[in-house]
């Protein structure tokens, strides 16, 4: 199996259903507001918006936050990588019971 076949069959587990695209449209629409919250609203104490992205992507997102990063783009990276390994699994998870009732029926 080449390269660019495995990651095609990766992105399309992620994003050929509709459980696995509202997530990934609910974790996109989070990291958006995460950005516009930290670079348009000013804030006398600390904000706590970074911490629902993460929420919303665990347990994979935890899991990435103990590698030692620097500040920047590298919590996006994070949770956007986490989103989509998250929704992979989904996507997989939304196509397997379609499978076992395929086979079973065969049977």
């Amino acid at each position: 199996m080449s390269g660019s076949n495995t990651a095609r069959r990766v992105f399309t587990a992620a994003a050929d259903n509709w459980a696995s695209r509202i997530y990934l449209a609910v974790c996109s629409a989070l990291l958006a507001w995460v950005w516009v919250d930290s670079t348009f609203v000013a804030h006398e104490d600390a904000s706590f918006a970074g911490v629902l992205p993460i929420l919303a992507t665990a347990p994979t997102s935890l899991v990435l936050t103990l590698l030692p990063w620097e500040s920047g783009p590298a919590p996006y990276l994070v949770v956007a990588a986490s989103a989509v390994v998250n929704a992979t699994l989904i996507g997989l998870l939304a196509r397997s019971p379609g499978r076992r009732g395929a086979t079973a029926a065969r049977a």
